[in-house]
């Protein structure tokens, strides 16, 4: 953590990148509300996403996603490394994502999530029991209190619903550090994690660590009810007395237009 402690508070010159790359990432997360509708593939969502950030000079490495009306895995997409045709979104389907925005070298995350129609309300659920985790994260992202009293109070209201997470519900950008899965259930939980051989959980490393202003966060609370999962989520950067937000429509449930 030492290196850590040297690198993650930013220069004023540094977080004007920093910002410059949410908006970015702000930009590609409309792209991809504006364009998932029924009979869309998801290559075409990627497409749009990818586009928007080259297009306004960014960079972005890949794109996490996946949808379905029960869609509970993480990573890329199947047909990125699998021989077959991309997923068709459908109505009823939740569209999640994990979007990577670069400028300058300096990243910014969101995690933007849109509702297809009429969804399962255990999705509508966990959406906004995600958003009460971001809403209490960002007041508690203050310089001085441990990293580990951020996660604390971060993953009380997904312990309170009675839920479970499939990723951390934050960490550290710029650089990469300190990552708050907390102690809520995982996807261990799952019966159908008994078939696979190492489905154990994320570590939580940077608990102690003091919170300095300038400290960028990637916020990605996500709660699922069964087999339904719901994540929001952006970049928040150190403050004062409380989180700054560096984005706002990937911090709650967009909705599909069409």
């Amino acid at each position: 953590m030492d290196f850590f402690k040297l690198a993650a508070p930013k220069s004023d010159e540094e977080l004007a990148l920093v910002r410059y790359a949410a908006h970015i990432g702000e930009a590609m997360s409309e792209a991809m509300r504006i364009t998932v509708k029924p009979g869309v593939s998801e290559a075409e969502v990627a497409a749009a996403i990818t586009s928007t950030c080259i297009a306004m000079g960014g960079f972005t490495a890949e794109i996490l996603m996946g949808s379905g009306p029960e869609y509970i895995g993480w990573g890329p997409p199947a047909w990125q490394y699998r021989s077959q045709v991309p997923r068709i979104i459908q109505e009823g389907d939740i569209v999640l994502s994990e979007i990577f925005a670069l400028y300058g070298m300096y990243e910014t995350q969101h995690q933007a999530a849109v509702a297809v129609g009429n969804i399962h309300p255990e999705l509508e659920r966990a959406a906004l029991v995600a958003r009460e985790c971001y809403e209490i994260g960002v007041g508690a992202l203050k310089e001085g209190i441990t990293f580990g009293e951020v996660v604390d109070a971060m993953e009380r209201p997904l312990l309170e619903a009675g839920g479970w997470h499939v990723h951390p519900l934050v960490h550290s950008i710029n650089p990469y550090g300190p990552i708050g899965f907390g102690t809520a259930p995982g996807i261990e939980l799952l019966p159908q994690a008994g078939r696979y051989g190492n489905v154990g959980r994320l570590p939580n490393p940077g608990r102690d660590l003091i919170l300095q202003e300038g400290m960028c966060f990637a916020f990605e609370p996500n709660c699922a009810f069964g087999n339904h999962l719901a994540n929001i989520g952006g970049t928040v950067i150190v403050g004062k007395n409380e989180g700054i937000e560096l984005n706002s429509n990937s911090t709650q449930l967009m909705r599909a237009e069409y």
